[in-house]
């Protein structure tokens, strides 16, 4: 009960203000002179089009285009952090039906504790030991959100197995007494975007000034993933966040939200297939200039920049997803010993 409960949460979280079943009442007026108005504004930004966004502290998002203010869409809900945490002095709280929920923003995971995949989820509230709260599976066989979680719930309560893309635990094929997670994903159709099999957990808190750092082992076994590891939001529309892309052969950061920057590495350090290698993520979170972004490969640093790594100033990255989480030709991945912190380790 405990994990549709939380499934479900991170679905549905997915689409919080994107547009309900109720008509939205726009409340930004624009100025006498046609544009959008600077009052109450949060961000603005041009995006990849040549398009000027204007988000508000409301969470309503206008697009300024030829003199005009249009309405575009619902951001976020302007109370989403009281509607689903309780900070205190103790900490940060997710708000579930059960209760509150510590947040978890340090965890180490390296596949030896559970045999089988379904036992990494959450199963219950009050078991502190584990992490993952969904997983996704997008192929041919599964293309729509409520095909793909109505198969991880039937896969969670046992009474179905895997179509196409599949998650299991399996041995390390250079040490077969290392347990290690094994993520296959098939190419995707011409009317799938992409094509995903990857884990998540909701239940990290990051907001603006925290320092996210995160460690992975990765073994790209065939095909090419295209992003290795997400830093998302539920709250905001798109789940926003940076990630860890792979282009032309080497490891980058992309934001997935605004006017999508992009950090790359002047490095020769290329992403090798076939063989084990270390990511290890830097993030001081900001939706200014100066956020940081630092970016290692077996220990040495490829990207060391600063800039804007957070979606708005009241941002919330509560998401990581590990896996395969976009790919474009058929792709098995393999990973080890992750780790997730708000401090240096």
């Amino acid at each position: 009960m405990y994990l549709r409960i939380l499934a479900a949460f991170l679905v549905f979280s997915l689409f919080l203000g994107c547009g309900t079943d109720e008509p939205v009442e726009n409340t930004i007026e624009p100025q006498s002179s046609g544009g959008c108005s600077q009052e109450t504004l949060l961000e603005s930004f041009t995006d990849t089009e040549g398009n000027t966004l204007f988000i508000y502290e409301n969470g309503e998002a206008y697009l300024e285009r030829n003199g005009t203010c249009e309405f575009a869409l619902q951001y976020f809900d302007d109370d989403f952090l009281s509607k689903n945490y309780e900070i205190s002095g103790s900490g940060a709280f997710l708000k579930a039906d059960e209760g509150l929920v510590p947040v978890k923003n340090n965890f180490e995971e390296d596949f030896e504790a559970e045999p089988n995949f379904i036992d990494l989820f959450v199963s219950d509230l009050d078991d502190e030991r584990l992490f993952w709260t969904n997983f996704t599976l997008q192929g041919p066989m599964a293309k729509e959100v409520s095909d793909y979680v109505r198969l991880s719930q039937c896969i969670l309560s046992g009474s179905c197995d895997f179509l196409d893309n599949r998650i299991d635990i399996t041995s390390d094929p250079i040490d077969p007494g290392n347990r290690v997670a094994r993520f296959e994903a098939v190419s995707p159709t011409v009317d799938m975007v992409t094509s995903k099999a990857s884990m998540t957990s909701i239940l990290g808190y990051f907001a603006k000034g925290s320092h996210i750092w995160f460690e992975g082992d990765y073994f790209i076994e065939t095909g090419m993933p295209y992003s290795l590891v997400d830093f998302e939001s539920s709250y905001f529309e798109g789940s926003p966040g940076p990630r860890v892309i792979i282009t032309n052969g080497k490891l980058a950061f992309n934001n997935k939200f605004g006017a999508k920057l992009q950090y790359e590495t002047t490095s020769g350090i290329m992403v090798p297939s076939g063989e084990w290698f270390t990511v290890k993520v830097h993030l001081k979170l900001s939706n200014s200039e100066n956020g940081i972004l630092e970016l290692w490969q077996n220990g040495e640093l490829v990207i060391a920049a600063t800039g804007i790594n957070l979606q708005t100033a009241n941002g919330l990255q509560n998401i990581l997803e590990v896996g395969i989480s976009a790919i474009d030709e058929a792709t098995v991945l393999l990973m080890d010993n992750i780790k997730i912190s708000d401090t240096a380790f």
